[in-house]
């Protein structure tokens, strides 16, 4: 059974993370798609069997016995949990959250199978484009420097390009041309891995949104990113494929590409301050154990480092779950760290004190800051150690 570790055994958020860990298993089941379905009983999951047990135990401790059955529990699991028939501690914001959606989890639900150490679809996708996004950069590189080069260069493909065709994946191989046994190149393998396929021969046009570079369907429609925004203003990209057009899977947009969207921005401001000589900007050190190194240089030897500043950037639905999950890697020294917010995160009322009541206590020394805040603050700073 997942365990939740450190989390009172009273704790409600361990109830909702149990809970999403069954869904996410009984969709898997569902699919087809689990890891070895001939060891299934016929029996819900375990998640979810303690997850009913341990919402039962909290109605009785209210006094309110449930007389609810695992159906009427998966039609709750639809609906808002303020409208559940029981008091759930949970932060105001979660509480507006809902575990399903349809047929499908919801963010929150992914995120709370994710604490539970779930292998949800979601995680199984992003596991395996990672996975391949990794071999493709260490192929790609004899040097470290150059695997490390390799490795940002296919990360921010995946961020940059939701939909391409065949031949710009041409030009990326002709970069990064190692091959497997098979003759097939590591690059199209990861393009296989978070893209669907489709045989195109004729020019096709896209409607792109400008700001996070996902598909719109027609004018005026959101394109559902969040943080975008609805009517978002659109531009029109036509692909010219030989054979094949690249379009981004969803769980490869919604697990990969769009939280990736705020490490992009927060990367392009501070790469544009590079040229001044103040500071050095690493995107993903160390193969994505953070999203961005900083160091600030010293002005009379631009060799010396005088200061480092490590980023994590997080766009998660739920503060209170981000901040019980988030660690930081224990292999890169840092004078100051940071967890980076986008806007529509830290504009979202009580999210950051939520996240910071998660993270306290739990040895991080983490600073909680919005993306123009951290771009703010560097700026700042590298002003005050070139005088």
């Amino acid at each position: 059974m997942p365990v939740l570790e450190p989390t009172p055994p009273d704790d409600d958020y361990l109830i909702v993370t149990l809970l999403s860990a069954g869904l996410a298993e009984i969709l898997d089941r569902r699919a087809g798609s689990g890891p070895d379905e001939a060891n299934t009983d016929g029996l819900l999951p375990a998640a979810w069997r303690a997850g009913f047990g341990r919402l039962w135990m909290r109605c009785a401790q209210l006094g309110q016995l449930p007389d609810w059955s695992d159906l009427d529990l998966l039609a709750l699991c639809g609906r808002p949990m303020t409208t559940w028939p029981v008091a759930l501690r949970l932060s105001s914001a979660d509480l507006d959250q809902s575990l399903l959606d349809g047929d499908r989890l919801t963010d929150f639900a992914v995120q709370g199978a994710r604490n539970a150490r779930s292998d949800v679809e979601a995680g199984w996708t992003q596991q395996r484009v990672f996975e391949a996004l990794k071999q493709a950069a260490a192929q790609n590189g004899k040097s470290p420097a150059e695997r490390q080069e390799a490795y940002v260069r296919l990360r921010r493909f995946l961020i940059d390009h939701a939909v391409v065709d065949d031949t710009q994946v041409t030009k990326l191989e002709r970069h990064l041309p190692e091959r497997d046994n098979s003759g097939q190149t590591y690059v199209l393998k990861l393009m296989q891995t978070a893209y669907d396929q489709k045989p195109a021969t004729d020019v096709e046009r896209y409607r792109l949104c400008r700001r996070c570079h996902n598909v719109v369907a027609r004018r005026g429609v959101s394109c559902g990113t969040a943080g975008c925004g609805a009517n978002e203003p659109t531009r029109f990209v036509d692909l010219n494929p030989l054979a094949v057009i690249y379009e981004q899977n969803r769980a490869t947009r919604r697990y990969i590409h769009d939280p990736g969207l705020v490490e992009a921005r927060i990367l392009n401001d501070l790469h544009a301050d590079e040229p001044a000589g103040a500071i050095r900007v690493t995107p993903y050190p160390k193969l994505d154990k953070l999203d961005v190194l900083i160091e600030f240089l010293e002005q009379s030897d631009k060799t010396k480092v005088v200061e480092t500043w490590g980023v994590d950037a997080k766009d998660q639905v739920s503060a209170t779950l981000l901040g019980r999950s988030f660690t930081w890697p224990t292999d890169i020294e840092c004078d100051r760290r940071y967890l980076a917010l986008p806007m529509h995160r830290w504009l979202r009322a009580g999210y950051s004190k939520d996240l910071r009541a998660a993270l306290d206590g739990r040895g991080h020394d983490v600073r909680v800051i919005d993306e123009k805040g951290l771009v703010r603050q560097v700026r700042a700073r590298a002003r005050e150690l070139s005088r």
